[in-house]
């Protein structure tokens, strides 16, 4: 194993960005490549790389996805009064996350995998948060992204991940189930909460006195210490960094240096040309690869489940309020990327799971559901009407 860091984060990186830009040519995500390039240099092939050396840079990876998560959460009271995109949300989260659990906590064990309720809990949330990115290049790339049936779905992912995100904060309750612990994290939600508070209110003026002082990159160390105090204290107080990176996002996005097109370059610059790529590297250097050969049948019995509840719920949905090219767009929503890996990798973190048992039940659906959905996409789309030719009804 190579021990050096810095030539550690060389052949990574430089690796990582050659391999995702030959999958992006393709048609393909480019996580994939950063997924293959942990693979390749891990301990089951190359054996160059352990996951212990950049797991650091995994965790900075993802609190920034959670960060830039929150920051996209325009006008949140919209969209919860958007009724089709609030039902189309919480019915894949709810029924996705609960036909998901029962499967986990019953058929795993037909493979010698057993689960605890909480694991199975966690785990069917997981399946159940979409990721907004593959539904959002698929409304750009038909022309549908600014009209109602894309405001819908694009609103419809956010309700997904913002509630999914909550209840994996409220399950971490129940790690240790002993009526003192639940009551000492209660009050440290309330203390948070009120903290929060705190900041919607003052943050302002804290960000003027900042850059007052004149220091060096002002906004964007403010929001670096921000969101990473945030992170430390819904972690120390029992929690997940998911809920305090979120929320510290949400409360950046409010400022006005945050439309500034220099602080989103900088936002972006350290999130996706350093610790994201580092995050879905240090996600393929953990795979196992003997143990997914292993548990390969479960696994594609679990991508099979979820995608095919998403597709029918989301399909019926569209049907329901008449929405153009239910099939394409349904085909969209059955990836599972950025928040379902984060949700698993804070689990581990937390103790919820021992082993890398989930991420190896997780990581065969990245490469299914992309491989289905190019192909899904290619069907419906010469099939299924365009924007040019069909109005959209909300």
């Amino acid at each position: 194993m190579i021990g050096n860091i810095l030539l550690v984060l060389l052949l990574l990186l430089l690796s990582s960005k050659i391999v995702g830009s030959i999958f992006q040519k393709i048609g393909l995500d480019t996580t994939i490549g950063e997924l293959l390039t942990g693979i390749i240099f891990g301990p089951f092939v190359l054996k160059f790389i352990g996951p212990e050396s950049i797991e650091p840079f995994a965790i900075i990876g993802s609190v920034l996805i959670l960060f830039i998560a929150g920051m996209k959460q325009q006008d949140v009271g919209e969209i919860y009064k958007d009724k089709p995109a609030l039902k189309i949300g919480l019915t894949l989260l709810i029924v996705t996350a609960l036909l998901m659990s029962a499967f986990f906590y019953f058929i795993p064990a037909y493979f010698g995998i057993n689960l605890t309720l909480l694991q199975a809990i966690v785990l069917g949330l997981a399946f159940a948060i979409i990721d907004i990115g593959v539904p959002a290049k698929v409304l750009i790339s038909k022309g549908l992204i600014n009209l109602p049936v894309g405001r819908i779905i694009v609103r419809s992912a956010i309700v997904n991940i913002i509630m999914g995100l909550c209840l994996f904060t409220l399950l971490t309750l129940f790690i240790t189930p002993g009526l003192a612990d639940i009551i000492i994290k209660a009050a440290g939600v309330l203390l948070f909460l009120g903290l929060t508070v705190l900041l919607v209110y003052f943050l302002a003026r804290i960000s003027r006195l900042v850059i007052r002082l004149h220091i060096e990159e002002a906004e964007f160390s403010l929001a670096l210490i921000l969101v990473l105090a945030l992170a430390y204290i819904t972690d120390i107080i029992g929690f997940s960094s998911v809920l305090g990176a979120f929320i510290a996002g949400v409360l950046i996005e409010r400022m006005p240096f945050a439309e500034t097109k220099s602080f989103s370059d900088k936002i972006k610059s350290i999130s996706f040309g350093l610790f994201i790529p580092l995050f879905f590297v240090w996600f393929g250097l953990t795979i196992n690869l003997p143990e997914i050969w292993k548990q390969l049948a479960l696994a594609v019995m679990i991508f099979f489940a979820y995608t095919t509840i998403r597709f029918a719920i989301t399909y019926s949905y569209m049907k329901k309020y008449n929405l153009r090219m239910p099939g394409l767009i349904s085909s969209s929503m059955l990836s599972v990327d950025i928040e379902s890996l984060v949700i698993l990798m804070i689990a581990l973190q937390l103790g919820i799971f021992t082993t890398n048992t989930p991420l190896t039940l997780f990581a065969p659906s990245v490469f299914f559901s992309t491989l289905l959905i190019v192909l899904l996409v290619a069907f419906f789309s010469k099939r299924e009407k365009g924007p040019n030719t069909e109005r959209s009804r909300a």
